[in-house]
């Protein structure tokens, strides 16, 4: 594990752990009615905190490499079952207890209901948030992952076009020195040719104007 999520792993921890004890000890507020609101109200705020960690050890996950990744993602999902349930222990506590009157009137009850309903909807908007920086975060990873790939072909491309330039070059300096030797040979065969036609006359000219003497 990293030690930022080694961090927030314990800090889920403990705070789920006093999650189910504060929960277990509503029932015992029975003749105290304002420590039972307090103590169901504060709960809520409990388990909204352990929400928010949990969303943050899951952004944390996605940053890790794959093996790191498979192996805290079970983590992180059996967390989240673990607080649902927590969840709607609480949430079966206070219908219990609105039903009750413990929160008040009817129309105080709707107003709290309300304020629920708006904070649950401010969530949802946060959770979207969330899932939309993750999906972004996702697709700049993809993105990044090609154009390296694309990055290494270039640059294989780019080393294959240099060995077949030097392979020309080398082709063309070897053209060149046979077209040197070629004209080289050419020059020395000239050379005997007119050597040999040189000879031939002077043999001719030899032979005609000594029998004439």
């Amino acid at each position: 594990m990293t030690t930022i999520f080694d961090g927030y792993d314990e800090e889920y921890k403990s705070l789920a752990q006093s999650i189910s004890i504060k929960i277990s000890e509503i029932s015992s507020y029975e003749d105290a009615p304002d420590k039972k609101r307090t103590a169901i109200t504060h709960v809520g705020d409990l388990i909204t905190q352990a929400t928010q960690l949990i969303q943050q050890m899951d952004l944390e996950v996605r940053s890790l490499d794959a093996a790191t990744k498979r192996e805290l993602s079970k983590k992180v999902d059996q967390y989240k079952k673990s607080l649902k349930s927590l969840s709607d222990d609480l949430k079966r506590i206070r219908e219990k207890e609105e039903e009750n009157g413990l929160f008040g009137s009817a129309e105080a009850r709707a107003r709290m209901q309300g304020a629920t309903q708006k904070l649950k909807q401010t969530g949802d908007r946060i959770s979207a948030a969330h899932q939309t920086v993750l999906e972004t975060e996702e697709t700049a990873i993809g993105i990044q992952e090609e154009l390296s790939r694309n990055r290494e072909k270039i640059e294989a491309t780019h080393h294959k076009v240099k060995s077949v330039n030097d392979m020309a070059r080398a082709g063309g300096r070897i053209l060149n020195r046979m077209s040197a030797r070629d004209k080289r040979q050419k020059l020395i065969l000239y050379g005997v040719m007119g050597f040999m036609i040189l000879a031939i006359l002077i043999v001719l000219f030899s032979t005609i104007f000594g029998r004439r003497r």
